[in-house]
């Protein structure tokens, strides 16, 4: 009797962690477990370096193709019926002012961008490791995001937050493309 219980609680086992963990050929969960959401009912918080800051242009990047990307990426989300909201900043400006931007919104996902996850230098890796522990405490339970690069931030999003059809005529809301940055380029800084 035991063997058989034994037997019926692995094969339980393998069929539920089967359907949590779905078929990996199309890189992310089962798409059956997937909830497929209404144009404009998805909120997503995505920060990052402004594109002039100094550890953006260390790092070798070119802030004026950063930005554009960034933008047209931007632009993309909000036109496929997300609601944004990009808050680019740099270590300098702390965590309270982060934590700041999360404020008033139950968000459905939040993100850091790849120039500041994929860095070595020690300030940016103490950065990520801080960001991602003011979206536990301040956004939990909201789904974490990665970008590839600045212009694939729109994939990110689609890949875990699916939605009904086609948005044209029903986009989402732009909440903010803001940009903290006191030692940037004048070009980078305030908000729009």
């Amino acid at each position: 009797m035991s063997k058989i219980l034994l037997t019926l609680s692995i094969g339980l086992i393998s069929t539920v962690a089967a359907a949590v963990m779905g078929s990996r050929e199309g890189g992310g969960p089962n798409p059956q477990l997937k909830h497929v959401y209404d144009c404009g009912e998805v909120n997503i918080f995505f920060t990052g370096l402004p594109p002039a800051h100094p550890l953006v242009i260390q790092q070798g990047f070119d802030p004026a193709m950063v930005d554009a990307y960034i933008r047209a990426d931007a632009a993309k989300i909000i036109k496929a019926g997300y609601n944004l909201r990009f808050s680019l900043m740099g270590p300098e400006m702390g965590v309270k002012t982060l934590g700041d931007r999360l404020d008033g919104i139950r968000w459905h996902g939040v993100g850091v961008g790849n120039g500041e996850r994929s860095a070595t230098l020690d300030e940016l890796v103490v950065w990520f490791e801080d960001t991602l522990q003011v979206y536990e405490a301040l956004a939990p339970g909201s789904q974490v995001l990665f970008n590839k690069s600045a212009n694939t931030t729109l994939w990110a999003i689609q890949r875990r937050f699916p939605l009904v059809g086609d948005c044209a005529n029903s986009t989402g809301t732009d909440l903010g493309f803001e940009l903290y940055c006191d030692i940037c380029q004048a070009r980078c800084s305030g908000t729009s």
